[in-house]
C-alpha cells in the first residue's frame, strides 16, 4: 500500500475516534482522552510541516502527557514523520508495544461473501444505553463511560452503530464510520455465551450495508495481530493486511 494511501486512513481512523483534547505540534496531533484506549491517548506523527525541531518537538509531547499524568506514547505506521522517527524513539529507550494489523477491502466482496445471514440486526445514527454498557463490559477499556460516549458522539462523519438483540439486550455489536470512499469497521465485539453462532458475521454484513448507503467502496480496520477469531472472520470476508502500526511508549513504572 502507497504511503498516501497509509496516511490517509490513518487520518480517517483518527477522525472516527476523535480524542477530546487534540494540541498540534507542526502537523502532529497530541491527542488525550483521560487514558480511554491507547489510540485517542497517542501523537499521531503522520504530518512533520514546519514547526519547532526534533528534538523540541519530543520535550513538549513529554510535557504534554506528564501534566496529564500519563507517559508520551506514539502510534507509529508507515506515514509517520520525520523518517526514522521510530529509530529515535527507540533510542531514547522509548518501548515498542502492540502490533496492529490493518486490513482493507473491496466493499462489494465483502457483501458478496456476508451474504443470507438470518440474524436481525438492529442499525442506529447513535449508541443507545443498552449499546454503550456492551461496549464497555465487552472491550474494558472506556472507564465509566462518560468519556467514551462524549468521543462517539463526536465523531464528524456519519457513524453507524449495529448489534443483535435477543430480548433487548445487545449479543453482538459494532461500529462503522464512514467518509471519503472509505468505512471503517471498529469496535466488534460479541458476549461470550453467544460466540460461535456467527453474530458478528450478521453485525460485519449489516456494517458493510450501511457503508455502500453512504457512499463508502472500500472497508478498513484495525485488529490485534493475536486475535485470531477476528482475523479468521476478516478473512473469510474477504479483508487482506495493509500495512501494520505500533506504539512507542516512553520508559518508566507508568509506560
Amino acid at each position: 500500500m502507497s504511503q498516501q494511501l497509509v496516511h490517509q486512513i490513518e487520518e480517517l481512523a483518527a477522525n472516527a475516534w476523535p480524542a477530546p483534547v487534540v494540541q498540534l505540534i507542526g502537523g502532529w496531533r497530541l491527542r488525550f482522552a483521560w487514558g480511554i484506549t491507547r489510540r485517542a491517548n497517542s501523537v499521531l506523527p503522520n504530518d512533520c510541516t514546519g514547526g519547532p525541531e526534533l528534538d523540541e518537538r519530543l520535550a513538549l509531547v513529554e510535557a504534554f502527557y506528564a501534566r496529564r499524568g500519563l507517559p508520551a506514547r506514539y502510534q507509529i505506521s508507515p506515514a509517520a514523520r520525520p523518517a526514522g522517527l521510530d529509530a529515535v524513539l527507540a533510542d531514547r529507550g522509548y518501548e515498542r508495544h502492540l502490533r496492529i494489523l490493518v486490513l482493507c477491502a473491496e466493499l462489494a466482496s465483502v457483501r458478496d461473501r456476508l451474504r443470507a445471514s438470518g440474524e436481525r440486526v438492529t442499525l442506529a445514527g447513535e449508541p443507545d444505553a443498552a449499546w454503550l454498557d456492551t461496549m464497555r463490559a465487552m472491550l474494558g477499556y472506556y472507564g465509566d463511560g462518560a468519556v467514551a460516549g462524549r468521543m462517539l458522539a463526536g465523531i464528524g462523519p456519519p457513524a453507524g452503530f449495529a448489534s443483535v438483540r435477543r430480548t433487548g439486550r445487545p449479543l453482538a455489536i459494532g461500529r462503522a464510520v464512514a467518509e471519503r470512499g472509505f468505512a471503517g469497521v471498529f469496535g466488534m465485539a460479541t458476549v461470550p455465551e453467544a460466540r460461535g453462532q456467527g453474530l458478528g458475521r450478521a453485525v460485519l454484513a449489516a456494517l458493510a450495508g450501511w457503508a455502500a448507503e453512504h457512499g463508502a467502496t472500500r472497508l478498513y480496520l484495525q485488529v490485534d495481530d493475536d486475535n485470531l477469531a477476528a482475523l479468521r472472520l476478516y478473512r473469510r470476508a474477504g479483508f487482506e493486511p495493509a500495512y501494520t502500526y505500533h506504539y512507542r511508549v516512553a520508559p518508566g513504572p507508568t509506560g
